[in-house]
């Protein structure tokens, strides 16, 4: 296995315990991670249930763990390719198969979340998800 494929099926695994741990049923788990310049990194983490898309906070304890593996698949990116990552999108669902979207020049790309819904900046396909309520955006 590749190290670039480890760092992934490593990723999974903690984006995995983070969605077990929300009381949300879920079959789809989502991980945004912007690294661009000397900026500190941003995640986001939503889950998805059917058409439905519920924010999970951000939690030091997960993103401790992510931050050096996603810089460390950046690396090998740009090791790669010489060309950096500024954006990973991870995707888990609940039989754990996992894949990972990449984008190297747009940070406005892939938006994940809620509020990003049904604009061109969104990870999700127009029609793809519902808006929920407002007052379910969070837990």
């Amino acid at each position: 296995m590749s190290k670039k494929n480890e760092l992934t099926l490593l990723m999974a695994k903690v984006l995995l315990k983070l969605s077990s741990e929300s009381p949300q049923a879920w079959d789809q788990s989502y991980c945004r991670f912007l690294a661009q310049g000397q900026t500190r990194p941003g995640f986001e983490f939503v889950i998805r249930w059917g058409r439905t898309i519920y924010t999970l906070p951000v939690q030091a304890e997960y993103t401790d763990l992510l931050a050096p593996l996603m810089q460390s698949l950046f690396d090998e990116m740009q090791a790669e390719t010489t060309h950096r990552p500024i954006l990973a999108v991870l995707t888990v669902d609940s039989a754990k198969t996992y894949k990972l979207k990449l984008e190297y020049n747009n940070p406005q790309a892939h938006e994940i979340s809620v509020q990003a819904l049904g604009t061109a900046a969104s990870y999700f396909a127009k029609d793809e998800v519902d808006v929920p309520p407002r007052d379910q955006f969070r837990f």
